[in-house]
């Protein structure tokens, strides 16, 4: 395993404290509940939330990146 494999590993084994980024308002009530059910899921799990309700998760995403970059600027 290289190196990079490796960090991509410990970043996705990382606890995102979702709790705060609604607090900031980065994410809504039912934003936190979709990535709760999303986070530490295996690929086939991600394969069927995102067949369920794709659009909703999307939006999340899409949001957060939205508000984060915004931050950076």
């Amino acid at each position: 395993m290289n190196r990079a494999e490796l960090a991509s590993e410990e970043v996705l084994r990382r606890d995102i404290p979702w709790e705060t980024y609604m607090t900031t308002k980065l994410i809504s009530g039912t934003g936190l509940q979709l990535l709760r059910r999303y986070d530490n899921k295996s690929e086939s799990q991600h394969a069927a939330l995102l067949d369920d309700d794709g659009p909703a998760y999307v939006g999340v995403f899409v949001n957060i990146l939205r508000d984060i970059s915004r931050k950076k600027r």
